[in-house]
């Protein structure tokens, strides 16, 4: 799918019961991802975070993390630019 200047990207889903956590990745291919969203709700360490980031060649980029975590498991959500989740 191409995106064009004024077009807009939504998603919506629903986590899982006792989900660990879930990945929204917008790219060219496996190697080229513009925007890689990591929703993790109870991974290894981590709990409630997202974890933000880019994979240009095959390489990753610094991570940022983000903590305010509006997600639950079994409640709908839709991503969205300027609205984190509605």
């Amino acid at each position: 799918m191409s995106f064009k200047s004024g077009m807009e990207m939504r998603i919506k889903g629903v986590p899982k019961s006792n989900p660990i956590r879930f990945t929204i990745d917008v790219g060219n291919s496996e190697e080229v991802i513009a925007l890689h969203f990591d929703f993790r709700f109870d991974y290894s360490e981590e709990k409630r975070t997202i974890v933000l980031n880019s994979l240009e060649n095959g390489s990753w980029n610094e991570e940022q993390r983000e903590t305010n975590f509006p997600f639950e498991a079994d409640q709908e959500f839709e991503v969205r630019p300027g609205t984190g989740r509605n």
